[in-house]
């Protein structure tokens, strides 16, 4: 689940007893690089990590949050002023079990308040930096979370920007060949650690997350991972094989990344940083010199850059456990002191040490700040039209020199402008819920410090309907005009200066429950800005003594700075010239007004008729795609982009114009004059949401008690929660379970991950599964398209939708409501002081009984969902991944998305049945973990949702499985998009098991027996009690899956990736439903259109040799130390939790019970390789139920080779319609393989006749020679 955040406080509150989610960072805000997922490299294995967008539950509103929003300012540029006022300061943080209180006078009667803000900040006391004689430094953090593990980065100040003309692309290209052609490197393998690197603007880096422990030989993990970053950095060899092997693996991962929404990315950076290299110097660099480069000039840019003067080592994680930091900075010493310093060339003996440029990314900015240059005009606005481009996006950029955040008057700038951006974030949401058919999409303002540009960036993004671009800005404009002239309100100013405060806090009370690598991330940004590192809770002691001095005039001076660039548009001058040389006197901020830089439009080149958008979205987050996470960079730098296509003289697609719009056009709605303003009216914010006398009348007309659950239940005592709040190895421990009289179940477990924090899930049966079939007003798409109808009108019973943002604000929770295709879901996370868990009660208690459903809701929802269909036909993933999806269901529309047509049939009445069905409270379960006093949630669960009403008639809820289509013929598609790029992708599926009771010999509600865990050399009768054992475990089906999941994502990464080198990215992923029947497997791979079918017919191999080429123990024992591993890091983790706690008492997902958690480690510890085979029986690869497609972009449609069916099963086939070469598994030796002649059904036929005659072990060894059997 993906969560929405809200921060704000209660109106009129000024205390300081406050908390907020598991954030970090509240003073600074977002100070991370903006790149995408780090890849890591598990076992040999790639696995991309893919973001999803964020829902809104209750649309609540953007927050000034630290970590991941789009609204923040994470350090200011600009500094109010100050006056001499006296106040009090209270600053309050807990440690351990102690309280400590801090209380100052600050004013004239004790410190000035000038004499405060010149204040240095302190560094954080655990931090420790060094640096060695030959000029390498490092940094090392203690940190517990996860515990016994720690994280290593080498950070080489060298990247994309340090390139010249000619070695474009060559930073990206040695990261490669140091990385991966590292033996050392390799030994990490199977020890539980993952690793992997990043090239982005301004440095490459190296990283690795490891246990502190080697799993295989229980040496500790420290010596061995800075070894191993040693060799990567400082002994690289640049084999010639290595370097072509990489090679290929580039050019296909730019083709993978090279989309519409990379290529927006390209035109933003290039026109935001057009004087300079961060315009041009991508970490991709230009195809055409990465495929000639030779080895000298590689190597001749990692001798002028990879010398110890240029590298920083970070490293964070559990010392106390491995060692202490002293043992720790020796090793570290002895490892890297060792390495000849770099030194600058001299005249006969040696010159001075080499070091880093003193200024990283080492570029000059225009800034927009500061007197006129002489002939210095406006910013103009620069077009890039494509027809793949769905939504007309606006970017407003100001570039402003960074602030260091090392001083008391930072720390205070950086809190009002946050304040102040909330303030603008909540208002704009404001008018989005406002209207039935807003003129906006979206509309978001971002105000942060860049490590990677080297410089503070103010970005205003508007998002619109091509046909509403013009109102979309006059939207936003009127807005940032309306807080540039009045400013924020009283209760305005008051409710967001209590809610960072709470923010603050509550980071102070979760320092202990940061992971490593978001601590390592933050250290590494904040160090590279000249930020200074801080504690959390001295961050909070500080914020504290600086807050109350806050006056209303300083933010708004700050808003008036901050937001003229966009206000005063083309009228710069003249505002210069009212401001003056003093513009402090003037209400404005240090430095001043600022002016707009750059301004982008990225718009489609077509429409539909109406106005509305033909093609597919776009990215929201400035350069997001560009760092070469998973070693990933762009295919073509932005000047090659811009003239890729000229969308003015191409073909007008059949039922689409041409869209319109010139840079004149949109320059002048930005500054259009005549747009009038006024002053803010403020909203009041309600304490609770259910008065008093009504609940009292509830409890008294229902009588709400709680009831004996059916059947064994584990469920502990009040006692038995709490003292089991620190226990992560038996997770079954410590569950509270509860059945409220009206239906409604609870499980609950307490930990301590999050201090004063807690979430909360509400689950609902029924899903996508309830989905009404064909076109009407209850048809196809009426559970998606319904539930976020209940978004969209973002409130409860007679509440005002601002109100309940509000109020969500004021007590720091966090909410997000979406269905999947078995349930629905609501999930709450928030802080647990002021009445945290009572208010979030109170929302699932109104949600459940007095949800608001609007037309202008529904309007919006419609909308938002014919715009998604829209964009299908214009994404090359999406759309192949549909089509084969359409294959392999057929008839079956409830899992599909619904067309216009059938959208546009559904009626609000129609909505409101179908979900309220599934928010029956006999269909509720209700799950939560943090945090929070047993007995308090025990007592408010029964007065909030223990008188939600109760229904007269049982819930309607399918249970009917997927039916997937069973074709006569094989069902291979091809498709192609029309696309100034080319690229490739496809897409195979199938059937695949449930992972509850589809095989095995467990039965619903049958007891539980623990598994054994055998050791080496036991005896065949052994052996068998403890498979019957196993195979009689609920958890047994989910257990092989998992582990098949790993083992074949091993294989398809050694074999296609990196043996082939026919792609850059595969992956293999299984749906599978816990109470449905059934399920669908999808292998993913990107490669070059000349390619792909190569690549997939590969990848079809792997998937149907793992039947013949037997699994190893070997393999099971790394997939297994994989899973585990993330188990035990999960464990450290409350939203981990709630998945364990969910469906608990769910009476149609029966095998999940407390018992099935006892077991859930000791079954991935006795599975086997014969478990694994058992799973694959259930996996229809034969040639008719195995569903491909091929999807595939470029200006003409390429000429595929037919798909070769026998070949597909058989990885040694001999060359044939794919080309000449001879694919071959390194790993398969002289093991005896599938005749090619032979077909894939034959395989699954003879698998599945072994499994039911009990021989499926035999047959498995009497496939594959000597291998000795696997017990």
């Amino acid at each position: 689940m993906s969560y929405v955040s809200h921060l704000a406080p209660t109106a009129g509150h000024r205390g300081c007893y406050t908390s907020r989610l598991p954030i970090r960072r509240p003073i600074a805000g977002l100070l991370t690089r903006q790149n995408a997922t780090k890849h890591r490299v598990r076992n040999g294995t790639s696995s991309n990590a893919r973001s999803r967008r964020t829902q809104a539950c209750l649309r609540p509103s953007n927050r000034p949050t630290c970590r991941g929003a789009k609204l923040t300012s994470k350090s200011s540029s600009f500094s109010g002023n100050s006056s001499c006022q006296r106040f009090l300061s209270i600053a309050c943080t807990r440690h351990g079990p102690k309280t400590v209180v801090a209380v100052t006078m600050v004013g004239e009667t004790s410190t000035p308040l000038k004499e405060l803000l010149s204040e240095n900040l302190k560094q954080a006391d655990n931090l420790r930096m060094g640096q060695l004689a030959n000029g390498f430094s490092y940094v090392m953090l203690p940190n517990k979370v996860p515990p016994l593990r720690f994280e290593a980065h080498l950070e080489m100040h060298a990247g994309s920007v340090d390139e010249q003309e000619h070695e474009q692309g060559i930073a990206h290209f040695v990261e490669h060949i140091t990385f991966l052609g590292s033996k050392k490197r390799e030994s990490l393998l199977g020890t539980g650690a993952r690793s992997n690197a990043y090239t982005d603007f301004h440095h490459t880096v190296f990283h690795v997350h490891a246990p502190l422990v080697n799993g295989m030989t229980g040496a500790p993990m420290l010596p061995q991972v800075l070894d191993v970053l040693e060799e990567v950095a400082f002994e690289a060899e640049f084999l010639s094989t290595r370097i072509e092997k990489e090679r290929r693996a580039i050019q296909a991962e730019a083709q993978m990344m090279n989309t519409i929404e990379y290529r927006v990315d390209c035109q933003l950076l290039q026109y935001l940083h057009e004087e300079n290299a961060l315009g041009f110097r991508f970490p991709i660099g230009k195809m055409e010199r990465v495929k000639s480069v030779d080895r000298q000039v590689l190597h001749d840019f990692w001798k002028r850059f990879y010398f110890p003067g240029n590298a920083t080592l970070y490293v964070v994680g559990d010392f106390d456990a491995g060692g202490g930091m002293d043992a720790a900075e020796q090793l570290i010493r002895n490892t890297f002191g060792k390495i000849p310093a770099g030194q600058q060339p001299g005249s006969g003996a040696p010159g001075p040490l080499r070091q880093q440029h003193l200024v990283r990314p080492p570029v000059q900015h225009k800034f927009g700040c500061g007197p006129l240059q002489q002939g210095e005009q406006p910013a103009p606005v620069s077009l890039f039209k494509h027809h793949l481009l769905q939504h007309f996006m606006l970017s407003l950029f100001c570039k402003l020199p960074v602030q260091p955040m090392d001083t008391m008057a930072g720390l205070r700038a950086s809190f009002m402008a946050r304040l102040m951006l909330s303030v603008l974030q909540f208002r704009i949401n404001g008018r989005y819920s406002a209207e039935a058919s807003p003129p906006f999409i979206s509309i978001e303002m971002d105000h942060s410090d860049s490590a990677r540009e080297g410089c503070t960036v103010s970005t205003l993004t508007i998002t619109s309907e091509p046909k509403d671009w013009k109102s979309a800005i006059q939207v936003a404009v009127q807005e940032v005009r309306r807080l540039q002239k009045y400013g924020v309100t009283s209760g305005e100013l008051e409710r967001y200066k209590a809610a960072l405060i709470r923010d603050s806090e509550h980071v102070a009370e979760q320092r202990e429950s940061v992971p490593s690598v978001d601590t390592l991330d933050y250290c590494m940004e904040c160090l590279a800005l000249d930020h200074t590192f801080m504690s959390p809770e001295d961050a909070h002691v500080k914020l504290l003594e600086v807050a109350d001095s806050v006056s209303l005039e300083e933010v708004n001076a700050i808003a008036a700075s901050v937001l003229s660039y966009i206000s005063h548009y083309r009228n710069e001058a003249a505002l210069l010239e009212e401001v003056g040389p003093d513009h402090v006197s003037k209400g404005y901020a240090n430095p001043g007004p600022s002016r707009m830089t750059s301004i982008v439009a990225c718009v489609p080149a077509f429409m539909d008729a109406s106005g509305q958008s033909t093609g597919s979205g776009v990215p929201m987050q400035r350069g997001a795609s560009l760092t070469t996470s998973e070693h990933i960079d762009p295919a073509s730098p932005p000047a090659q982009l811009a003239d890729m296509e000229d969308p003015d003289s191409a073909d007008i697609p059949e039922g689409a114009v041409r869209f319109n719009v010139t840079a004149e056009d949109i320059a002048s709605a930005i500054a259009e004059e005549s747009l009038e303003v006024e002053a803010q009216a403020d909203v009041d914010v309600p304490e609770f949401l259910i008065p008093e006398s009504e609940l009292n009348h509830k409890l008294a007309e229902q009588q709400p008690r709680y009831v004996p659950i059916e059947g064994p239940s584990s469920s502990a005592s009040l006692a038995e929660v709490v003292a089991n709040e620190n226990n992560y190895e038996d997770p079954s421990q410590g569950i509270l379970q509860l059945k409220l009289s009206n239906g409604i179940r609870i499980n609950a477990r307490r930990t301590l991950n999050e201090p004063k924090a807690a979430m909360l899930r509400m689950v609902a049966a029924g899903g996508r599964a309830n989905n009404g079939e064909g076109v009407g007003p209850s048809g196809s798409g009426v559970v998606g398209v319904g539930v976020r109808t209940l978004n969209e009108a973002g409130t409860v019973s007679d509440w005002s939708r601002e109100q309940v943002e509000l109020f969500c604000i004021s007590k720091l929770i966090n909410c997000v409501l979406e269905p999947d295709e078995e349930f629905v879901f609501l999930d709450f996370h928030f802080a647990m002081r002021e009445g945290g868990l009572l208010s979030v009660l109170e929302l699932v208690h109104l949600f459940l009984d007095a949800p608001v459903w609007s037309e202008a809701a529904m309007e919006r929802a419609k909308a938002i969902w014919v715009s998604h269909h829209r964009s299908l036909t214009k994404s090359l993933e999406r759309s192949s991944a549909d089509r084969v999806y359409d294959a392999m269901l057929g008839s079956e529309r409830r899992f599909r998305d619904p067309t216009p047509e059938e959208i546009n049939a559904l009626t609000l009445e129609g909505m409101r049945e179908a979900v309220m069905n599934m928010l029956h409270p006999e269909n509720v379960e209700v799950n939560i973990t943090g945090d929070f006093d047993p007995a308090e949630l025990k007592k408010l669960a029964l007065m909030y949702l223990g008188t939600v009403s109760p229904r007269p008639h049982p819930p309607m809820v399918s249970s009917r499985p997927a039916q997937l289509v069973q074709p006569q013929s094989p069902v291979r598609i091809q498709w192609h998009l029309k696309d100034s790029d080319e690229r490739a992708c496809a897409y195979i599926a199938g059937k695949a098991p449930a992972r509850w009771f589809s095989f095995g010999t467990a039965t619903p509600n049958s007891p539980v027996t623990a598994p054994l865990v055998l050791p080496r050399n036991t005896n065949p009768q052994q052996v068998e009690q403890a498979r019957d054992i196993r195979r009689q475990h609920p958890l047994y089906p989910m257990v092989t899956l998992n582990l098949l999941t790993e083992i074949i994502n091993g294989r398809l990464f050694t074999t296609v990736r990196d043996s082939l080198g026919l792609t850059y990215d595969v992956s293999f992923e299984i749906a599978s439903f816990d109470r449905l029947g059934g399920g669908w497997f999808v292998v993913n791979v990107t490669s070059t259109p000349n390619k792909i079918q190569q690549a997939m017919d590969a990848s079809l191999r792997v998937l149907r040799n793992t039947l013949t080429d037997r699994v190893t123990s070997r393999e099971v024992l790394r997939a297994r130390r994989t899973v585990l591993t993330r188990h035990e890091s999960d464990l450290k983790d409350n939203l981990y939790w709630l998945g364990l706690l969910t469906h608990l008492q769910r009476d149609e997902v029966p095998g999940k019970t407390v018992d099935v958690l006892r077991d859930l480690v000791s079954m991935y510890e006795a599975a086997t390789v014969d478990d694994i085979y058992e799973a694959l029986q259930h996996f229809n690869l034969d040639d008719t139920n195995v569903f491909t497609c091929i999807g595939v972009s470029g200006k003409e449609p390429p000429q595929l080779a037919p798909f070769d069916i026998q070949n597909a099963g058989n990885l040694q086939s001999k060359s044939g319609s794919n080309g000449g070469n001879r694919w071959a598994s390194p790993d398969i030796g002289n093991k005896p393989v599938l005749n090619p002649r032979e077909s894939a059904n034959a395989m699954m036929s003879a698998l599945k006749a072994a499994a039911q005659s009990g021989q499926l072990a035999s047959y498995m060894q009497g496939n594959n020679g000597n291998q000795n059997k696997e017990s």
